[in-house]
């Protein structure tokens, strides 16, 4: 069995969060899987993630259904205790095309903001910024499609993101 770094543990664990969840899988029975493959960490750090992402799993679909001209519900967007550089960061599914006649390709791109916006506006910012973004030239963004919404909520615990690597 290969050795994960312990800043991989968490991230790794998380990334399969969603298939435990739909397997039917109850906290503590995935926690105990993760100990002994080697992926455990501490159960209050680990609860507060599969609350996470049960939020965000709960909702994953919900911004479709809003209006394009509506500021979505609160209850459409997860509440997560990750550190986000600005309260709001929504995920938008692009597609794009490197060259003429050649198919779209899907990109996911991040969209954070510091107020609650609307699918209209989410998806005008990724074309505003897309010429912006270095890597991503020469590619021609066709359509773009809001597809999740995370809010920030303080946490108690300090946790921080996931996601950040041991270099920064």
């Amino acid at each position: 069995m290969a050795t994960i770094a312990s800043y991989l543990k968490r991230p790794t664990a998380i990334m399969s969060m969603p298939s435990a969840m739909a397997r039917g899988l109850t906290p503590t029975k995935f926690l105990s899987q993760l100990k002994l493959k080697g992926l455990g960490y501490r159960k209050q750090r680990f609860l507060a993630d599969w609350r996470n992402v049960a939020g965000m799993e709960k909702r994953k679909d919900a911004l479709k259904f809003v209006r394009r001209d509506r500021r979505p519900p609160m209850a459409a967007i997860a509440d997560v205790d990750w550190n986000m550089s600005q309260e709001y960061m929504y995920k938008v599914r692009a597609w794009v095309r490197t060259a003429p006649g050649e198919p779209l390709k899907e990109r996911l791109v991040n969209i954070p903001s510091d107020d609650p916006m609307t699918p209209e506006e989410v998806e005008a910012e990724v074309f505003d910024r897309w010429d912006d973004w270095e890597r991503y030239a020469g590619e021609t963004l066709e359509r773009a499609q809001i597809i999740a919404g995370w809010h920030y909520v303080e946490d108690d615990l300090g946790t921080p993101s996931p996601f950040l690597t041991k270099e920064q």
